[in-house]
């Protein structure tokens, strides 16, 4: 009883040490718009996704006893405020946004936002219709927009891989730091016998690989939907 205590109050406070993070970030970032767009989208996203997880992935214990949880909507806020301006600020010395146009029509607008459109789909389709593990799922959904959106935008290649690779390092933070407080928090939130069982420092590799592609995925979307270049702060006059 006593551990069932303890490991609520780390599921609880999990996603503060990332939130303390993209917090730090986004009083620091130049795209606060950017930032503000990918709060809103991916914390609503998280109520979506993580009651499917939850049912053969993992299911750590929330604060209200729901899958979602607020938990939920904080982690995804979280994650979607990193992933959008970490490959931005990190080279902010020589690198800066640019709209290609300004006033561009609405429907343009929106037709770029397909990728999000089929990644829900996709996802929903292969979980619910075909009967997928969510995490072979989140494979296909995450993996053929982004193949899509490089496809037609191969400026944002080095986007897309540093974003993926910025997300997994600071995604460690939600792992470890729990982990070394009280040892068998992963074991205990994790249904291992339904994944590989195999961990990389103790992390399940199916978390691994779903947030690199999941940062690999959110990194450029912005730019995909705006139609914008990322170029040489020097060209920019």
């Amino acid at each position: 009883m006593i551990k069932d205590e303890l490991y609520l109050w780390l599921s609880v406070w999990r996603p503060c040490p990332i939130s303390c993070v993209d917090f730090s970030l986004y009083l620091a970032s130049r795209f606060k718009e950017r930032n503000d767009n990918y709060f809103c989208f991916f914390g609503i996203a998280g109520l979506i996704v993580d009651p499917v997880y939850a049912l053969d992935w993992w299911f750590p214990p929330t604060i209200t006893g729901t899958m979602p949880g607020i938990e939920s909507i904080l982690l995804g806020f979280s994650m979607g405020g990193i992933a959008a301006v970490a490959y931005l600020e990190l080279f902010q010395e020589k690198l800066k946004l640019r709209r290609e146009k300004k006033n561009r029509p609405i429907l343009v607008d929106i037709s770029h936002i397909w990728p999000l459109t089929a990644c829900f789909i996709i996802f929903l389709f292969d979980f619910f219709i075909l009967g997928w593990n969510s995490f072979f799922s989140s494979l296909p959904a995450l993996v053929i927009p982004l193949a899509f959106i490089l496809l037609l935008r191969r400026d944002l290649i080095l986007d897309s891989f540093f974003s993926g690779v910025l997300m997994l390092a600071v995604s460690m933070i939600f792992y470890f730091v729990p982990e070394i407080i009280f040892p068998g928090w992963i074991s205990y939130s994790w249904n291992c016998d339904m994944i590989s069982g195999i961990t990389i420092f103790k992390v399940p590799l199916e978390d691994l690989v779903w947030f690199l592609l999941s940062g690999m995925f959110i990194g450029p979307l912005y730019e995909f939907w705006k139609n914008a270049k990322i170029v040489p702060e020097k060209r920019i006059l």
